[in-house]
């Protein structure tokens, strides 16, 4: 049997005996933040090419990178789905506009996690942070090893990021790679079926 033959078949025996390559998988603290003063959350569910569905949402932000939660171990996120709320700079006023986004990420982002987790010479960190980032209709997820210059050895491997896809984080303090970057649809109402919709009874009725 030639060479040409047996690359064929190989992938083609795996698929009839149901045997599929692992997921690449990077273990993470989950963050959902802003760069542009306070958002709500309703709900922000990533899920992966595995299928595994992450929840980012974490009620009440207003800052970079934001609120944490301990994570876990997941794949390369494949889609996005979720809702959130623009708020007025005041702590008690309201939101002013509401948003939503239904949308498959990139198929580079397993790549890009991959290259996060090779591209320094000397720092070695074995947990990262996958980080959800809303601003107005904007919403961003990055994947960070949180190498920090003031502390750590930073220095990036000689030509590792040729596509330039290393960029530095919303504070300039370390590295991120970005997985998306999308809008959503924008409403000065909020959508149907979201928690906001009760927010926005519960305020109407205590206003009156």
């Amino acid at each position: 049997m030639n060479k040409s033959k047996l690359i064929f078949l190989v992938p083609l025996m795996l698929s009839i005996l149901g045997c599929t390559p692992e997921p690449y998988t990077v273990k993470v603290g989950y963050t959902n933040g802003t760069t542009s003063g306070r958002h709500g959350t309703g709900e922000i569910i990533v899920t992966t090419l595995s299928g595994g569905m992450v929840n980012f949402a974490m009620g009440s932000i207003g800052s970079y990178p934001g609120a944490m939660s301990t994570g876990g171990r997941m794949d390369a996120p494949a889609h996005i789905e979720g809702d959130w709320a623009k708020g007025n700079p005041g702590s008690n006023s309201g939101y002013i506009s509401y948003h939503r986004i239904s949308a498959d990420i990139p198929k580079e982002a397993e790549a890009k996690m991959k290259l996060m987790d090779n591209y320094y010479q000397n720092f070695d960190r074995n947990y990262g942070s996958m980080q959800v980032i809303v601003d107005g209709p904007r919403i961003r997820i990055f994947y960070t090893k949180e190498c920090f210059s003031k502390f750590d050895d930073c220095t990036p491997k000689k030509g590792i990021d040729p596509n330039g896809w290393i960029i530095k984080s919303p504070k300039n303090t370390t590295d991120v790679v970005v997985l998306f970057d999308g809008i959503g649809e924008s409403s000065k109402t909020p959508f149907p079926n979201t928690e906001f919709v009760d927010l926005d009874k519960r305020r109407e009725f205590y206003s009156n």
